[in-house]
């Protein structure tokens, strides 16, 4: 089973993702909704933990399922994230060459975001686990990393708590409030304190599959798109004026958010499903890894190289080109990077996605935010 229509939104995230690192920009500055679009990642975790406990919650009960378990969400995550850091490790030597004989760059080479030990760090996935002040290399990928050790995390506690999950909750959000507290509500962590931070969102996304069938089954298509249309300006004002101290309370409305929309009996979700836009899903773990390294290369060749001005106009050119580049990209990293260590029936290519054209959704293997057999975002 898919959940067409958070998919859709699951891609639509990745995409004010990137907007959020381009906030610079004159054409996005001061607007506080893109500002505030690092929260998206959260929308990734829970619905993460919605996916994989739909998909793995009832596989995994004993030490020996969970091997596996890893193994799989490993052969998601691994490709593009090594792929992607190898295209970092790559710009950087470029950017070398270009300072050196082509034009002076203003920002360092190998800076203290890109050494040895984090670039090792970077490769045992261990680079978001409070061992460095900054997010290094590949900056998006710190979710990946804590991401990946929140599934061992979790499929050991269901194998200790399969008897009694509500102990295992319990136990879980008392520790988490804990932390929330002493944070003064703040959530919004990642190389310090992102674990902690994927843990909660994902342990929502799990509470809130198993409480799914509690939604009232009977309402009506139009009732339906009325409580879609009310959750959707709740998300524009909640984003709009939410504060740190308040982040906490973000995942909580994007797993309502998610358990009402994975529905799919309304106006809006019926729309988020179709076929058309279900491709946006499928790319928004490339999105989310490649564009940083997009962002990047454009603004040394198109600032540096051809001079284009820091006009409106200039950095309106800038920001489509960018994200013209990251679809391009993503589409082949989608088609043979992502699932390159996938089983054959569900790594074969789907040519329709460059383009949006109608496909028929298969099941994937999805990584930081997906939802199938081996779902996460991927």
């Amino acid at each position: 089973m898919r959940f067409r229509a958070v998919d859709s939104f699951r891609g639509m995230a990745a995409i004010m993702v990137i907007l959020f690192h381009m906030q610079h920009l004159s054409p996005l500055a001061g607007n506080a909704f893109v500002a505030k679009s690092d929260i998206f990642v959260d929308f990734f975790f829970v619905l993460s933990g919605f996916v994989m406990t739909h998909s793995n919650f009832n596989k995994i009960t004993n030490l020996a399922s969970i091997r596996p378990f890893v193994v799989k969400r490993f052969n998601r995550l691994y490709p593009l994230h090594l792929f992607t850091l190898l295209l970092v490790l790559l710009f950087e030597m470029v950017r070398f060459g270009i300072d050196r004989y082509v034009v002076r760059l203003t920002n360092s080479i190998f800076g203290d975001d890109k050494t040895f030990l984090s670039f090792l760090a970077n490769l045992t996935l261990t680079q978001s686990l409070n061992l460095f002040d900054r997010v290094t290399w590949n900056g998006p990928s710190w979710s990946i990393s804590v991401e990946f050790y929140t599934y061992i995390v979790w499929a050991l506690c269901l194998v200790l708590f399969r008897k009694n999950l509500l102990l295992f909750c319990g136990i879980s959000f008392s520790l988490l409030a804990w932390f929330i507290i002493r944070h003064n509500g703040s959530i919004i962590y990642n190389y310090d304190y992102g674990f902690v931070r994927c843990l909660y969102s994902f342990l929502i996304g799990m509470v809130a599959y198993r409480q799914m069938r509690l939604l009232p089954s009977g309402l009506s298509y139009r009732q339906s798109s009325f409580v879609e249309l009310l959750l959707l300006a709740l998300t524009l004002v909640s984003i709009y004026s939410f504060t740190h101290a308040e982040s906490w309370l973000m995942p909580i409305l994007f797993a309502i958010i998610i358990m009402v929309f994975s529905q799919e009996k309304g106006a809006i979700s019926t729309l988020l499903a179709a076929d058309r836009l279900s491709f946006l899903g499928r790319l928004s773990y490339s999105y989310y890894l490649n564009h940083t390294v997009v962002l990047a290369v454009m603004d040394i060749a198109l600032f540096k190289l051809i001079k284009l001005p820091h006009t409106e106009a200039g950095n309106l050119i800038y920001i489509f080109v960018c994200l013209a580049c990251v679809h391009l990209l993503s589409v082949f990293t989608y088609r043979y990077i992502e699932l390159i260590l996938q089983p054959a029936s569900s790594s074969h290519t789907r040519p329709a996605v460059a383009t949006g054209a109608t496909v028929h959704p298969q099941p994937l293997a999805h990584a930081p935010y997906e939802h199938s057999e081996s779902p996460r975002l991927d």
